[in-house]
């Protein structure tokens, strides 16, 4: 993978003449977390991937975000890399980014794929659940907001292997106190998308693992009736980050849809 920069963002590109697909990481991780995904596509697509703003290898002295910059971001990428019409796919806050840059500009996407994600802005209880993550974090305890965050971000037969738990925590380790916090800021601050693409008829591919209780499976039902051409696939033995946790599913899935809209 070629890494370059744009306008800040740490972006890797197979670089070949294929068709591209763009991969949105979550929250609070960083683009390692597709791994998985990039040795199953490379072969047949252009891979691109990016730590979002303020994580990874996007490291910033500001860290105050909203998520219609991160929105933003991704259409800078894309334009950029003079992309033509991409397969954008996003799980959790990356289905967040891509949605808001899908209503920015959806002359840029040929498909979209929203992965354990959901329509809807926080609820006030879930905006003090932010605040509540932030000042753990800046007032040095970070371990207690991720040991309490970790047990909802996998299935509990997930969550049982420490293979998958102790790379999930190696992602999270590897952004700061900072750009975590920013991204906190970021999905505190995004617009509702509820009944906003009724006249979208992109394909949209929606997965969801079965035990996901972040956003759990009525969230993804109401994303696929909200678009004109979706379908819903559920990915067993999954919770919130089902790409990881069975990457098998995940990517026979996303295969099948990719060559259906071909």
């Amino acid at each position: 993978m070629i890494r370059k920069q744009i306008n800040g963002i740490t972006v890797f590109d197979s670089g070949i003449e294929k068709e591209p697909l763009i991969f949105v990481h979550a929250f609070p991780l960083h683009s390692g977390m597709w791994d998985e995904q990039i040795k199953a596509f490379s072969d047949n697509y252009r891979i691109i991937l990016y730590d979002v703003r303020g994580l990874g290898l996007s490291r910033q002295k500001n860290n105050q975000f909203m998520m219609e910059h991160y929105a933003d971001d991704l259409i800078e990428i894309i334009d950029y890399l003079k992309l033509n019409k991409v397969n954008a796919i996003g799980l959790s806050m990356g289905g967040y980014i891509i949605q808001r840059a899908l209503l920015k500009r959806r002359d840029l996407f040929r498909s979209v794929v929203l992965a354990d994600t959901r329509l809807e802005r926080d609820s006030n209880e879930g905006l003090s659940a932010r605040s509540s993550a932030i000042g753990k974090i800046l007032s040095g305890r970070r371990n207690e907001f991720v040991d309490g965050f970790l047990v909802n971000l996998v299935s509990k037969e997930s969550y049982s292997n420490p293979g998958l738990t102790d790379r999930i925590n190696s992602l999270i380790e590897s952004n700061t106190d900072e750009g975590i916090s920013g991204a906190l800021l970021a999905l505190a601050t995004r617009p509702d998308n509820s009944d906003l693409f009724k006249e979208f008829d992109i394909p949209v591919l929606v997965l969801v693992g079965k035990d996901d209780v972040l956003t759990p499976l009525e969230c993804s039902e109401k994303i696929r009736n909200s678009f004109k051409n979706a379908e819903m696939k559920i990915i067993e033995n999954s919770g919130h980050l089902s790409n990881m946790e069975n990457p098998a599913m995940f990517n026979k899935y996303l295969r099948e849809f990719l060559e259906k809209i071909k």
